[in-house]
């Protein structure tokens, strides 16, 4: 099984259940070819470079899998047919210093994953008044005479 990264930019005109429905259909492509899916990572709407298909903005999603080579032909055959992907790039990561890249863009991935779970989770802590301290008077300076 080897590493890939998979980009895929949806249409924007797909509402939220749709764009969900586009995003598991493509999951469960990997899945059923043997694929495992390690982490993903949800960019949102964002304008694009150039218009595609009259489109200016394109949901942008970013899938981290291993499968077996053999499959993504398979996939991109599928991503192609897909009447709501406007775009995708698949890239595969082969020598080690590529992988160790891969499980550190995966590791990031699951991090930022946690992170609005942990703040839900965590307790709400009651915030403290902050009071401003008024400076203390200065001592007026000394002036200084210069002897001429």
């Amino acid at each position: 099984m080897r590493h890939y990264e998979n980009l895929v930019i949806l249409k924007p005109t797909l509402t939220a259940e749709e764009m969900e429905a586009a995003i598991a259909q493509i999951e469960n492509n990997i899945t059923k070819d043997g694929g495992e899916i390690v982490g993903r990572e949800a960019k949102g709407m964002k304008k694009l470079a150039y218009e595609i298909n009259k489109h200016p903005r394109g949901y942008f999603h970013i899938m981290y899998f291993k499968i077996a080579p053999s499959a993504i032909v398979e996939i991109e055959r599928l991503y192609r047919i897909n009447e709501n992907v406007l775009r995708f790039v698949t890239v595969k990561y082969d020598s080690k210093r590529e992988i160790k890249a891969w499980e550190d863009m995966v590791a990031k991935t699951l991090k930022v994953a946690k992170a609005p779970e942990a703040a839900a989770e965590a307790p709400a802590v009651a915030e403290t008044p902050v009071v401003a301290e008024t400076p203390a008077p200065e001592a007026p300076a000394e002036e200084v005479k210069a002897d001429a």
